[in-house]
């Protein structure tokens, strides 16, 4: 039975690509394709996919809050990540969401996505390499983020990653300067660092921020 697939990926180009060769070579039929958060949350519930292929970086937002809505409206959707990020943030919310294949865009052969798609789309799991390199890796790591950051520190290290003030980030998530001064400090202390500067290095490295300014 043909997969009943849709795709997300803002690349206009890029996108025409993936639906040529996923209905031409792999015989799927994409039933909906989209370039944004918006454009996916519209189209893709009407649509009823069986599998959903998901860029994660979007103009209008995060793609992994696109797969987290969706699998609330969804519960039987399954979702394979096509996409170049694999830092420690992505790799972990992208099993937290509960997303089950991940695809390197940039290192992945035309023949390893068809395999991702079937697998993903039979009820099983396809992460590719790097995704067990990167949880290896955390999970040596004493003092990875995932151990030693509550949820809301995680959830404030995205703005203090970006340069914000105590004033700015408390404008943000609803609290006091003075609280938000407490939770840096004490970030700080939990990942190793001593200045400011360390601080936004750090948020970088592990893919609380990108260079471009999104937030993950």
């Amino acid at each position: 039975m043909s997969i009943k697939l849709a795709i997300v990926e803002d690349q206009e180009l890029f996108r025409r690509l993936l639906v040529e060769l996923c209905s031409r070579q792999f015989g799927c039929t994409v039933v909906a394709e989209a370039g944004s958060v918006a454009e996916a949350l519209d189209r893709i519930p009407p649509a009823k996919p069986d599998l959903l292929l998901l860029d994660l970086q979007l103009p209008d937002g995060d793609g992994l809050d696109v797969a987290a809505k969706l699998f609330e409206c969804m519960p039987g959707l399954r979702v394979l990540a096509l996409t170049s990020l694999h830092d420690e943030v992505t790799i972990h919310r992208i099993r937290e969401i509960g997303i089950q294949g991940f695809v390197d865009k940039n290192a992945q052969k035309p023949e390893v996505l068809r395999e991702a798609i079937e697998t993903v789309a039979s009820g099983r799991v396809f992460y590719a390499e790097v995704v067990q390199r990167v949880q290896q890796a955390m999970r040596s790591d004493p003092v990875a983020f995932a151990k030693v950051l509550s949820e809301r520190e995680q959830e404030l290290l995205q703005l203090l990653g970006r340069g914000y003030t105590n004033e700015e980030a408390a404008a943000q998530m609803g609290l006091t300067a003075w609280t938000v001064h407490s939770h840096r400090r004490n970030i700080m202390k939990k990942v190793g660092v001593a200045t400011q500067a360390e601080l936004i290095r750090y948020a970088l490295r592990k893919g609380f921020v990108r260079p471009d300014g999104m937030q993950f």
